[in-house]
């Protein structure tokens, strides 16, 4: 009888101690979730719809004003990055809203998973399956920001060497 005892009262701290070390690693989890999410709000372009418009404008009004007799090869390259610069607000328009949507979905499920290990609800023996499954969504999510980052540095970078210049020109043409 006392055998039977020590061994309940084993299994019970070591599963215990399992459901500890699950948990932990749900938190850590959403540590790792909430750190994205705020580098995330900290660079999101909110005004990626009136960027779209500002930036077409100005390429129109330089296309329509612009009448030389020569090909000026620097202003031709000058708007096609440009151009280039704004075609990448559409990707980055989809990026915010996946990130978004994708960040608020796994910090659900993972508050949800730290519930049931915490109650010990559910099926006790696919907690580290499920562990597991969003650990990949959060590693996916982390790509997603990384790429997301990327875009975002690479319009940034265009934006600030031609917009001011350009939307100059396109002024200047426009009052001629």
């Amino acid at each position: 009888m006392n055998i039977k005892i020590i061994i309940l009262t084993a299994l019970c701290f070591f599963s215990c101690s399992d459901f500890e070390k699950e948990k932990s690693s749900v938190d850590d989890l959403i540590d790792r979730v909430e750190s994205i999410e705020k580098g995330f709000l900290k660079i999101k372009i909110d005004t990626i719809s009136s960027l779209k418009m500002s930036t077409y404008e100005v390429e129109r009004q330089i296309k329509q004003n612009y009448t030389v007799d020569s090909i000026d090869l620097v202003l031709g390259k000058k708007m096609n990055d440009y151009k280039r610069m704004r075609k990448m607000l559409g990707p980055l328009g989809k990026e915010e809203a996946r990130l978004q949507g994708g960040l608020l979905e796994v910090k659900e499920q993972l508050m949800k998973l730290r519930t049931d290990i915490s109650k010990g609800n559910g099926r006790r023996e696919m907690y580290f399956d499920y562990i597991e499954f969003e650990t990949n969504k959060v590693n996916q999510i982390k790509t997603l920001y990384d790429e997301y980052i990327k875009t975002r540095r690479d319009f940034l970078d265009i934006y600030n060497r031609l917009n001011a210049e350009l939307i100059a020109l396109s002024l200047s043409l426009r009052s001629k």
